[in-house]
Protein backbone atom coordinates (compact mmCIF):
# COMPACT_ATOMS: atom_id res chain seq x y z
CA UNK A 1 0.00 0.00 0.00
CA UNK A 2 1.56 3.16 -0.92
CA UNK A 3 2.73 5.89 1.85
CA UNK A 4 -0.02 8.49 0.12
CA UNK A 5 -2.94 5.82 1.09
CA UNK A 6 -1.34 4.13 4.23
CA UNK A 7 -0.73 7.62 6.19
CA UNK A 8 -4.21 9.11 6.22
CA UNK A 9 -5.77 6.00 6.88
CA UNK A 10 -3.91 4.40 9.75
CA UNK A 11 -4.17 8.50 11.03
CA UNK A 12 -7.85 7.92 10.64
CA UNK A 13 -7.91 4.47 12.05
CA UNK A 14 -5.81 5.86 15.37
CA UNK A 15 -9.01 9.07 16.16
CA UNK A 16 -11.60 6.24 15.50
CA UNK A 17 -10.34 4.04 17.89
CA UNK A 18 -9.57 7.24 19.96
CA UNK A 19 -12.88 8.12 19.59
CA UNK A 20 -14.88 5.39 20.00
CA UNK A 21 -12.68 4.27 23.28
CA UNK A 22 -13.72 7.76 24.50
CA UNK A 23 -17.36 7.11 24.02
CA UNK A 24 -17.87 3.63 25.94
CA UNK A 25 -15.72 5.64 28.71
CA UNK A 26 -18.35 7.96 28.83
CA UNK A 27 -20.81 5.57 28.88
CA UNK A 28 -18.71 3.38 31.56
CA UNK A 29 -19.45 6.39 33.88
CA UNK A 30 -22.69 6.98 33.40
CA UNK A 31 -23.39 3.46 33.83
CA UNK A 32 -21.91 3.65 37.26
CA UNK A 33 -23.70 6.99 38.01
CA UNK A 34 -27.26 5.11 37.08
CA UNK A 35 -26.10 2.74 39.34
CA UNK A 36 -25.26 4.62 42.13
CA UNK A 37 -28.44 6.89 41.92
CA UNK A 38 -30.51 3.34 41.81
CA UNK A 39 -28.77 2.37 44.95
CA UNK A 40 -30.19 5.71 46.47
CA UNK A 41 -32.90 5.21 45.61
CA UNK A 42 -33.74 1.57 46.95
CA UNK A 43 -31.57 3.16 49.96
CA UNK A 44 -34.49 5.66 50.16
CA UNK A 45 -37.53 2.91 49.62
CA UNK A 46 -35.89 0.79 52.38
CA UNK A 47 -36.00 3.80 54.96
CA UNK A 48 -39.61 4.08 54.12
CA UNK A 49 -40.73 0.50 54.24
CA UNK A 50 -38.93 0.42 57.49
CA UNK A 51 -40.65 3.48 59.12
CA UNK A 52 -44.04 1.56 57.86
CA UNK A 53 -43.04 -2.06 59.82
CA UNK A 54 -41.46 -0.73 62.75
CA UNK A 55 -44.53 -0.20 64.71
CA UNK A 56 -45.72 -3.83 63.74
CA UNK A 57 -42.80 -5.47 64.57
CA UNK A 58 -42.55 -3.50 68.33
CA UNK A 59 -46.26 -4.49 69.05
CA UNK A 60 -45.41 -8.05 67.90
CA UNK A 61 -48.61 -7.67 65.51
CA UNK A 62 -47.77 -10.38 62.94
CA UNK A 63 -51.40 -9.20 60.95
CA UNK A 64 -50.50 -5.96 61.15
CA UNK A 65 -47.15 -6.28 59.60
CA UNK A 66 -48.52 -8.20 56.59
CA UNK A 67 -51.02 -5.48 56.49
CA UNK A 68 -48.32 -3.04 56.82
CA UNK A 69 -46.60 -4.90 53.56
CA UNK A 70 -49.24 -5.03 51.18
CA UNK A 71 -50.39 -1.38 51.81
CA UNK A 72 -46.04 -0.91 50.81
CA UNK A 73 -47.22 -3.24 47.63
CA UNK A 74 -50.14 -1.77 46.34
CA UNK A 75 -48.79 2.09 46.16
CA UNK A 76 -46.12 2.05 43.35
CA UNK A 77 -45.14 5.08 42.42
CA UNK A 78 -42.05 5.98 40.61
CA UNK A 79 -40.47 2.52 41.31
CA UNK A 80 -42.39 -1.05 41.36
CA UNK A 81 -41.45 -3.73 44.07
CA UNK A 82 -41.96 -7.41 42.88
CA UNK A 83 -41.45 -8.80 46.47
CA UNK A 84 -41.18 -7.42 50.18
CA UNK A 85 -40.12 -10.05 52.59
CA UNK A 86 -39.41 -8.72 56.63
CA UNK A 87 -37.54 -11.38 58.71
CA UNK A 88 -36.07 -11.96 61.89
CA UNK A 89 -32.31 -11.13 62.71
CA UNK A 90 -31.52 -14.61 61.99
CA UNK A 91 -33.01 -15.09 58.30
CA UNK A 92 -36.37 -16.60 59.77
CA UNK A 93 -39.10 -14.85 57.18
CA UNK A 94 -42.30 -13.30 59.49
CA UNK A 95 -43.88 -11.66 56.79
CA UNK A 96 -43.66 -11.50 52.87
CA UNK A 97 -45.89 -9.94 49.98
CA UNK A 98 -45.62 -9.79 45.82
CA UNK A 99 -44.55 -12.00 43.43
CA UNK A 100 -43.24 -15.14 44.40
CA UNK A 101 -41.03 -16.37 46.03
CA UNK A 102 -38.30 -17.30 43.62
CA UNK A 103 -36.32 -20.53 44.63
CA UNK A 104 -33.57 -19.17 41.68
CA UNK A 105 -33.58 -16.01 43.62
CA UNK A 106 -34.76 -15.90 46.79
CA UNK A 107 -34.23 -12.96 49.11
CA UNK A 108 -30.63 -12.39 50.18
CA UNK A 109 -30.85 -13.37 53.95
CA UNK A 110 -31.98 -16.77 52.69
CA UNK A 111 -28.69 -17.08 50.72
CA UNK A 112 -26.95 -16.41 54.61
CA UNK A 113 -26.63 -12.65 53.77
CA UNK A 114 -27.73 -11.08 57.31
CA UNK A 115 -26.61 -7.48 56.74
CA UNK A 116 -27.26 -4.37 53.72
CA UNK A 117 -26.84 -5.98 50.45
CA UNK A 118 -27.57 -4.83 46.62
CA UNK A 119 -27.68 -7.56 44.19
CA UNK A 120 -28.98 -7.32 40.37
CA UNK A 121 -30.59 -10.06 38.71
CA UNK A 122 -28.67 -11.76 35.75
CA UNK A 123 -30.76 -9.64 33.30
CA UNK A 124 -30.09 -6.29 34.91
CA UNK A 125 -34.27 -5.85 35.23
CA UNK A 126 -34.65 -6.60 39.06
CA UNK A 127 -33.04 -5.64 41.93
CA UNK A 128 -33.00 -7.18 45.49
CA UNK A 129 -32.14 -4.30 48.16
CA UNK A 130 -31.87 -5.32 52.19
CA UNK A 131 -30.99 -4.09 55.07
CA UNK A 132 -31.15 -4.64 58.95
CA UNK A 133 -34.11 -3.03 60.81
CA UNK A 134 -32.70 -1.14 64.33
CA UNK A 135 -35.02 -0.23 66.93
CA UNK A 136 -34.24 3.17 69.11
CA UNK A 137 -31.59 1.17 71.13
CA UNK A 138 -29.56 0.38 68.42
CA UNK A 139 -30.47 -3.28 67.91
CA UNK A 140 -31.35 -4.88 64.93
CA UNK A 141 -35.04 -6.07 65.19
CA UNK A 142 -35.58 -7.63 61.59
CA UNK A 143 -34.46 -7.85 58.58
CA UNK A 144 -35.99 -5.72 55.89
CA UNK A 145 -35.47 -7.10 51.94
CA UNK A 146 -37.42 -5.54 48.95
CA UNK A 147 -37.03 -6.77 45.20
CA UNK A 148 -37.52 -3.59 43.06
CA UNK A 149 -38.46 -3.93 39.65
CA UNK A 150 -35.65 -2.04 37.28
CA UNK A 151 -36.81 -3.36 33.77
CA UNK A 152 -38.27 0.34 33.35
CA UNK A 153 -35.24 1.92 34.01
CA UNK A 154 -33.06 -1.46 32.29
CA UNK A 155 -34.95 -0.59 28.52
CA UNK A 156 -34.18 3.53 29.70
CA UNK A 157 -30.71 2.89 30.40
CA UNK A 158 -30.61 0.29 26.91
CA UNK A 159 -31.79 2.95 24.34
CA UNK A 160 -29.39 5.85 25.79
CA UNK A 161 -26.40 3.67 25.82
CA UNK A 162 -27.22 2.86 22.06
CA UNK A 163 -28.52 6.17 21.35
CA UNK A 164 -24.76 7.62 23.02
CA UNK A 165 -22.42 4.72 21.21
CA UNK A 166 -24.05 5.31 18.19
CA UNK A 167 -23.49 9.26 18.47
CA UNK A 168 -19.72 8.29 19.79
CA UNK A 169 -19.26 5.97 16.62
CA UNK A 170 -20.60 8.85 14.29
CA UNK A 171 -18.40 11.25 15.89
CA UNK A 172 -15.76 8.72 15.28
CA UNK A 173 -15.99 8.72 12.27
CA UNK A 174 -16.56 12.06 11.26
CA UNK A 175 -13.29 12.78 13.48
CA UNK A 176 -11.32 9.91 11.36
CA UNK A 177 -12.81 11.10 7.97
CA UNK A 178 -11.26 14.41 9.35
CA UNK A 179 -8.17 13.01 10.08
CA UNK A 180 -7.63 11.24 6.91
CA UNK A 181 -7.90 14.43 4.74
CA UNK A 182 -6.14 16.69 7.05
CA UNK A 183 -3.21 13.87 6.92
CA UNK A 184 -3.93 13.50 2.86
CA UNK A 185 -3.38 17.46 2.64
CA UNK A 186 -0.59 17.38 5.10
CA UNK A 187 1.87 14.78 3.15
CA UNK A 188 0.58 16.11 -0.48
CA UNK A 189 3.91 18.37 -0.39
CA UNK A 190 5.94 15.56 0.60
CA UNK A 191 4.28 13.54 -1.90
CA UNK A 192 4.91 15.51 -4.75
CA UNK A 193 8.27 15.94 -3.81
CA UNK A 194 8.35 11.80 -3.74
CA UNK A 195 6.31 11.71 -6.91
CA UNK A 196 9.14 13.94 -8.12
CA UNK A 197 12.24 11.36 -7.08
CA UNK A 198 10.40 8.34 -8.38
CA UNK A 199 10.25 9.84 -11.82
CA UNK A 200 13.73 10.84 -11.75
CA UNK A 201 14.60 6.88 -10.95
CA UNK A 202 12.88 6.11 -13.74
CA UNK A 203 14.77 8.19 -15.93
CA UNK A 204 12.48 11.46 -16.04
CA UNK A 205 14.38 13.93 -14.85
CA UNK A 206 12.78 17.64 -14.33
CA UNK A 207 11.86 19.91 -11.76
CA UNK A 208 8.59 19.95 -9.61
CA UNK A 209 5.78 21.10 -11.60
CA UNK A 210 4.69 24.92 -10.15
CA UNK A 211 1.13 23.84 -9.83
CA UNK A 212 2.41 20.93 -7.27
CA UNK A 213 4.89 22.90 -5.07
CA UNK A 214 4.92 22.92 -1.67
CA UNK A 215 3.51 26.66 0.14
CA UNK A 216 6.25 28.55 0.64
CA UNK A 217 7.95 28.47 4.26
CA UNK A 218 7.61 25.17 4.73
CA UNK A 219 10.14 22.31 5.22
CA UNK A 220 8.03 20.41 2.20
CA UNK A 221 9.40 23.39 0.12
CA UNK A 222 13.14 23.47 1.33
CA UNK A 223 12.81 20.06 0.13
CA UNK A 224 11.16 20.80 -3.12
CA UNK A 225 13.82 23.06 -3.81
CA UNK A 226 16.90 21.36 -2.51
CA UNK A 227 14.92 18.86 -5.28
CA UNK A 228 14.70 22.12 -7.79
CA UNK A 229 18.52 22.35 -7.37
CA UNK A 230 19.67 18.96 -7.36
CA UNK A 231 17.89 18.48 -10.70
CA UNK A 232 19.48 22.00 -12.00
CA UNK A 233 22.85 20.47 -11.20
CA UNK A 234 22.56 17.14 -12.82
CA UNK A 235 21.33 18.59 -15.86
CA UNK A 236 24.22 21.12 -15.95
CA UNK A 237 26.66 18.10 -15.37
CA UNK A 238 25.07 16.14 -18.11
CA UNK A 239 24.97 18.84 -20.19
CA UNK A 240 28.99 19.66 -19.70
CA UNK A 241 29.49 15.53 -20.34
CA UNK A 242 27.86 15.89 -23.56
CA UNK A 243 30.02 18.76 -24.69
CA UNK A 244 32.87 16.80 -23.23
CA UNK A 245 32.21 13.62 -24.76
CA UNK A 246 31.73 15.51 -28.08
CA UNK A 247 35.40 17.29 -27.75
CA UNK A 248 36.97 13.92 -27.09
CA UNK A 249 35.63 12.21 -29.96
CA UNK A 250 36.39 15.14 -32.15
CA UNK A 251 39.74 15.07 -31.15
CA UNK A 252 40.37 10.96 -31.11
CA UNK A 253 38.82 11.09 -35.16
CA UNK A 254 40.86 14.07 -35.54
CA UNK A 255 43.60 12.14 -34.03
CA UNK A 256 42.65 9.01 -35.51
CA UNK A 257 42.04 10.79 -39.37
CA UNK A 258 46.04 12.25 -39.31
CA UNK A 259 46.99 8.57 -37.87
CA UNK A 260 45.38 7.12 -41.41
CA UNK A 261 46.21 10.40 -43.53
CA UNK A 262 49.98 9.36 -42.82
CA UNK A 263 49.23 5.43 -43.10
CA UNK A 264 48.08 5.87 -46.05
CA UNK A 265 50.77 8.32 -47.20
CA UNK A 266 53.63 6.12 -47.01
CA UNK A 267 53.09 3.60 -49.28
CA UNK A 268 51.35 6.28 -51.56
CA UNK A 269 54.70 7.65 -52.12
CA UNK A 270 56.36 4.44 -52.79
CA UNK A 271 53.28 3.19 -55.32
CA UNK A 272 53.81 6.44 -57.07
CA UNK A 273 57.28 6.13 -57.47
CA UNK A 274 56.25 2.52 -58.81
CA UNK A 275 53.89 3.44 -61.32
CA UNK A 276 56.64 6.21 -62.82
CA UNK A 277 58.73 3.36 -62.69
CA UNK A 278 56.81 1.16 -64.74
CA UNK A 279 55.74 3.96 -67.20
CA UNK A 280 59.51 4.59 -67.97
CA UNK A 281 60.86 1.10 -67.92
CA UNK A 282 58.02 -1.11 -69.03
CA UNK A 283 59.30 -2.93 -71.51
CA UNK A 284 61.85 -4.66 -68.96
CA UNK A 285 59.92 -7.37 -67.33
CA UNK A 286 62.40 -7.27 -64.18
CA UNK A 287 61.24 -3.89 -63.92
CA UNK A 288 57.74 -3.89 -64.54
CA UNK A 289 57.51 -7.18 -61.93
CA UNK A 290 59.42 -4.90 -59.55
CA UNK A 291 56.62 -2.52 -59.90
CA UNK A 292 53.79 -4.39 -59.40
CA UNK A 293 55.37 -5.83 -56.34
CA UNK A 294 55.56 -2.36 -54.88
CA UNK A 295 52.21 -1.55 -55.97
CA UNK A 296 51.11 -5.07 -54.10
CA UNK A 297 52.67 -4.37 -50.80
CA UNK A 298 51.63 -0.73 -50.84
CA UNK A 299 47.76 -1.79 -51.53
CA UNK A 300 48.14 -4.41 -48.76
CA UNK A 301 49.17 -2.28 -46.53
CA UNK A 302 46.57 0.04 -46.92
CA UNK A 303 43.99 -2.66 -46.67
CA UNK A 304 45.38 -3.74 -43.54
CA UNK A 305 45.29 -0.17 -41.91
CA UNK A 306 41.42 0.41 -43.54
CA UNK A 307 40.07 -3.70 -42.21
CA UNK A 308 42.09 -2.44 -38.76
CA UNK A 309 40.19 0.64 -38.95
CA UNK A 310 36.86 -0.22 -39.61
CA UNK A 311 36.79 -3.12 -37.29
CA UNK A 312 37.71 -0.59 -34.30
CA UNK A 313 35.06 1.63 -35.00
CA UNK A 314 32.03 0.03 -37.23
CA UNK A 315 29.16 -1.88 -35.55
CA UNK A 316 29.82 -5.54 -35.44
CA UNK A 317 26.68 -6.61 -33.68
CA UNK A 318 26.43 -8.25 -30.54
CA UNK A 319 30.11 -8.33 -28.65
CA UNK A 320 32.53 -10.86 -29.19
CA UNK A 321 35.27 -12.22 -27.46
CA UNK A 322 38.79 -10.22 -27.74
CA UNK A 323 41.21 -12.22 -29.56
CA UNK A 324 45.03 -11.83 -29.99
CA UNK A 325 44.56 -10.42 -33.68
CA UNK A 326 42.55 -7.91 -32.01
CA UNK A 327 45.31 -6.22 -30.12
CA UNK A 328 48.44 -7.34 -32.58
CA UNK A 329 45.89 -5.04 -35.00
CA UNK A 330 46.08 -1.76 -32.38
CA UNK A 331 50.12 -1.59 -34.14
CA UNK A 332 48.93 -1.04 -37.41
CA UNK A 333 47.36 2.20 -36.20
CA UNK A 334 49.80 3.28 -33.38
CA UNK A 335 52.41 2.65 -35.98
CA UNK A 336 52.53 5.72 -37.79
CA UNK A 337 53.04 7.74 -34.58
CA UNK A 338 55.28 6.25 -32.93
CA UNK A 339 57.61 6.54 -36.19
CA UNK A 340 56.77 9.91 -36.76
CA UNK A 341 57.88 10.42 -32.60
CA UNK A 342 61.08 7.62 -32.93
CA UNK A 343 59.35 5.28 -30.41
CA UNK A 344 60.13 1.62 -29.90
CA UNK A 345 56.27 -0.54 -29.64
CA UNK A 346 56.99 -3.59 -27.16
CA UNK A 347 53.76 -5.65 -28.08
CA UNK A 348 53.55 -8.80 -25.54
CA UNK A 349 50.31 -10.02 -25.93
CA UNK A 350 50.09 -13.47 -24.00
CA UNK A 351 46.34 -14.42 -24.60
CA UNK A 352 46.62 -18.54 -25.96
CA UNK A 353 42.48 -18.33 -26.47
CA UNK A 354 40.02 -15.65 -27.07
CA UNK A 355 38.96 -14.19 -23.86
CA UNK A 356 35.39 -13.03 -23.08
CA UNK A 357 35.03 -9.65 -23.16
CA UNK A 358 33.56 -6.78 -25.20
CA UNK A 359 36.92 -6.80 -28.36
CA UNK A 360 35.29 -3.38 -29.61
CA UNK A 361 35.06 -1.60 -26.82
CA UNK A 362 38.30 -3.19 -25.25
CA UNK A 363 40.13 -2.78 -28.11
CA UNK A 364 38.74 1.05 -28.48
CA UNK A 365 39.92 1.93 -24.60
CA UNK A 366 43.64 0.30 -25.58
CA UNK A 367 44.06 2.30 -28.56
CA UNK A 368 43.79 5.30 -26.39
CA UNK A 369 45.72 4.52 -24.00
CA UNK A 370 48.74 3.74 -26.92
CA UNK A 371 47.99 7.03 -28.43
CA UNK A 372 48.06 8.76 -25.12
CA UNK A 373 51.53 6.83 -23.72
CA UNK A 374 53.37 7.12 -27.90
CA UNK A 375 52.22 10.99 -27.52
CA UNK A 376 54.14 11.34 -24.23
CA UNK A 377 57.27 8.99 -24.47
CA UNK A 378 60.47 10.28 -25.61
CA UNK A 379 62.08 9.56 -28.76
CA UNK A 380 64.28 6.48 -28.16
CA UNK A 381 62.25 5.20 -25.68
CA UNK A 382 59.53 2.57 -25.58
CA UNK A 383 55.93 1.60 -25.12
CA UNK A 384 54.73 -1.61 -23.79
CA UNK A 385 51.53 -3.70 -24.18
CA UNK A 386 51.08 -6.31 -21.90
CA UNK A 387 47.92 -8.85 -21.85
CA UNK A 388 47.47 -12.21 -20.27
CA UNK A 389 45.09 -13.47 -17.83
CA UNK A 390 45.86 -13.63 -14.31
CA UNK A 391 45.51 -16.59 -11.80
CA UNK A 392 42.09 -15.44 -10.65
CA UNK A 393 40.30 -15.78 -14.37
CA UNK A 394 40.90 -11.81 -14.80
CA UNK A 395 42.01 -10.27 -17.97
CA UNK A 396 45.08 -7.69 -17.38
CA UNK A 397 45.92 -5.16 -20.55
CA UNK A 398 48.59 -2.27 -19.34
CA UNK A 399 49.81 -0.08 -21.85
CA UNK A 400 53.54 1.34 -19.94
CA UNK A 401 55.28 4.91 -21.09
CA UNK A 402 58.38 6.38 -20.70
CA UNK A 403 56.94 9.76 -19.97
CA UNK A 404 57.35 12.32 -17.07
CA UNK A 405 54.23 10.57 -15.10
CA UNK A 406 50.64 11.30 -15.04
CA UNK A 407 49.76 15.05 -14.57
CA UNK A 408 47.00 15.74 -12.18
CA UNK A 409 44.55 16.68 -15.26
CA UNK A 410 44.53 12.71 -16.48
CA UNK A 411 44.54 11.51 -12.91
CA UNK A 412 41.04 13.53 -12.70
CA UNK A 413 40.00 12.43 -16.87
CA UNK A 414 40.91 8.99 -15.35
CA UNK A 415 38.30 9.17 -12.24
CA UNK A 416 41.43 8.94 -10.35
CA UNK A 417 41.42 12.01 -8.40
CA UNK A 418 38.10 14.59 -7.99
CA UNK A 419 37.88 17.63 -9.46
CA UNK A 420 36.91 18.91 -13.06
CA UNK A 421 39.26 18.28 -15.81
CA UNK A 422 41.07 21.71 -16.84
CA UNK A 423 42.16 21.69 -20.24
CA UNK A 424 45.70 23.15 -18.63
CA UNK A 425 47.80 19.74 -20.18
CA UNK A 426 49.84 20.08 -23.01
CA UNK A 427 48.05 19.03 -26.51
CA UNK A 428 48.10 15.33 -27.30
CA UNK A 429 48.20 14.84 -23.00
CA UNK A 430 45.48 12.86 -21.94
CA UNK A 431 43.88 12.19 -25.02
CA UNK A 432 40.85 10.39 -24.84
CA UNK A 433 41.40 9.13 -21.22
CA UNK A 434 37.60 9.97 -20.83
CA UNK A 435 36.71 7.99 -23.25
CA UNK A 436 38.87 5.47 -21.31
CA UNK A 437 37.22 5.46 -18.33
CA UNK A 438 33.66 5.46 -19.74
CA UNK A 439 34.58 2.58 -21.69
CA UNK A 440 36.10 0.57 -18.51
CA UNK A 441 33.18 1.29 -16.60
CA UNK A 442 30.49 -0.24 -19.23
CA UNK A 443 33.12 -3.09 -18.97
CA UNK A 444 33.25 -3.75 -15.67
CA UNK A 445 36.81 -2.91 -15.54
CA UNK A 446 39.06 -2.01 -12.54
CA UNK A 447 41.81 0.75 -13.17
CA UNK A 448 44.84 1.07 -11.86
CA UNK A 449 47.74 3.48 -12.13
CA UNK A 450 51.29 3.08 -10.66
CA UNK A 451 55.34 3.92 -11.65
CA UNK A 452 56.60 2.44 -14.72
CA UNK A 453 59.84 0.50 -14.44
CA UNK A 454 62.49 1.80 -12.36
CA UNK A 455 60.15 4.33 -11.22
CA UNK A 456 60.25 5.99 -15.01
CA UNK A 457 56.92 6.50 -16.79
CA UNK A 458 53.49 5.16 -16.18
CA UNK A 459 51.48 1.92 -16.36
CA UNK A 460 47.85 2.01 -16.74
CA UNK A 461 46.21 -1.41 -16.40
CA UNK A 462 42.75 -2.02 -17.16
CA UNK A 463 41.77 -5.67 -15.68
CA UNK A 464 38.25 -7.17 -16.88
CA UNK A 465 36.08 -9.38 -15.44
CA UNK A 466 34.82 -12.67 -17.79
CA UNK A 467 31.80 -11.66 -19.55
CA UNK A 468 28.31 -14.16 -19.20
CA UNK A 469 27.40 -14.99 -22.73
CA UNK A 470 30.89 -14.53 -24.69
CA UNK A 471 32.66 -18.39 -25.10
CA UNK A 472 36.55 -18.60 -24.88
CA UNK A 473 36.52 -20.02 -28.06
CA UNK A 474 40.08 -21.79 -28.70
CA UNK A 475 42.01 -19.84 -32.07
CA UNK A 476 45.45 -18.69 -32.28
CA UNK A 477 47.99 -16.59 -30.10
CA UNK A 478 48.47 -14.63 -33.56
CA UNK A 479 51.70 -13.02 -34.41
CA UNK A 480 54.65 -11.31 -32.94
CA UNK A 481 53.68 -11.96 -29.57
CA UNK A 482 56.05 -11.78 -27.10
CA UNK A 483 58.82 -10.03 -28.95
CA UNK A 484 59.81 -6.18 -29.27
CA UNK A 485 59.53 -4.55 -32.58
CA UNK A 486 61.77 -1.12 -33.01
CA UNK A 487 59.15 0.56 -36.11
CA UNK A 488 61.48 1.81 -38.88
CA UNK A 489 61.84 5.06 -39.72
Amino acid sequence: MPCAVRVPLLAGLVVFVVALATGQLVLWGMGRQLDREAERVGRVYLDGLSAAVLPALRAGDGAALQAALDRALGFQEGIAERRLVVATPAGTPLAAAGIGPEPGWPAPFNRGVLGTAWEYSEDGDAVWAQRPLPDDAGEVVALVAAKLDLSPLARHRKRLELGLFGIAAGLAGLGAALAVLTARRAIRPVLSVAEALGRAGAGELRPIPAEARPAPGTEAARLAAAFDGMVARLAERERLAERLAERERAALLGRLAATLAHEVRNPLAGMLTAVETARDFGDDPAERREALEVLERGLQQIDRVVTSTLALHRDEGPPRPLSPADLEDLQLLVAPEARRRGVVLDWRVALPRPFPADAPRVRQAVLNLLLNAVSVTPAGAAVVLEAGVAAEGWLEVAVTDAGAGLPGEARVQLGLDPGPAEDTAPAGAGLGLEVVRELGRRLGAQLAVSAGPESLGTRIALRLPPRDGLPAETAPAGPGRGTPAEVPA
